[in-house]
């Protein structure tokens, strides 16, 4: 947890987060031009009957991160179907949330800024290890989304991802999509987009 002090209206007030949320919320403030004082005092301002300014911040973050990944998802799904590769390199790369592309045996293929950031990870020592050997992952039916996602059943499903490193856990909600048409078009050889919720690190 990180605590800093600002000015929220007329009050000195001190506030504390998780370092993702105040490296995401710093991101929102740097693409708006804005200090993030600014910011938070916007987002505050916006919510006056708010018991807990910390809550709010939090909750602002994982509703705008929400709203990113929806979106993404709707460029990865449209580019998939259109065998778009390039542009769904490019789109992944961009992404301001953190993004992987995996092959059907779910070997990471290509890793995004983002990605790499959360996690502290060496790039060149990751690609090319399977998704399920650097993180936990955990849901309902994750054993068998990938085959439903590879082949039509799904168009896309959730799961829980997990890194562990010494002192701290990291851990996010994220959406995986099936990139199979590529089967077809030669263009990625069958895989998997997937793209994380949150950056929110907590300690052990």
């Amino acid at each position: 947890m990180i605590r800093k002090t600002m000015r929220i209206g007329e009050l000195r007030t001190s506030i504390k987060l998780e370092a993702g949320f105040w490296d995401h919320l710093k991101e929102i403030a740097d693409s708006r031009k804005l200090r993030l004082s600014a910011l938070i005092n916007h987002i505050a301002q916006a919510d006056p009957e708010r018991t807990n300014l910390a809550s709010t911040l939090r909750q602002y973050s994982l509703n705008l991160a929400r709203a990113q990944i929806q979106d993404l998802q709707k460029s990865v799904q449209e580019l998939s179907l259109s065998g778009g590769s390039d542009d769904l390199l490019r789109i992944i790369d961009m992404s301001p949330m953190p993004c992987l592309l995996l092959d059907r045996d779910r070997v990471v293929r290509q890793m995004n800024k983002a990605f790499t950031s959360w996690l502290n990870l060496d790039a060149s020592a990751t690609i090319g290890k399977r998704l399920d050997n650097i993180m936990i992952l955990r849901g309902s039916t994750v054993r068998e989304m990938w085959a439903c996602l590879m082949d039509g059943r799904l168009t896309r499903a959730s799961f829980n991802g997990t890194y562990v490193s010494p002192g701290k856990v990291r851990t996010a909600q994220a959406v995986a999509i099936g990139l199979g048409i590529g089967d077809r078009h030669g263009k990625h050889g069958g895989g998997y987009a997937v793209m994380f919720e949150t950056t929110a690190n907590t300690r052990l």
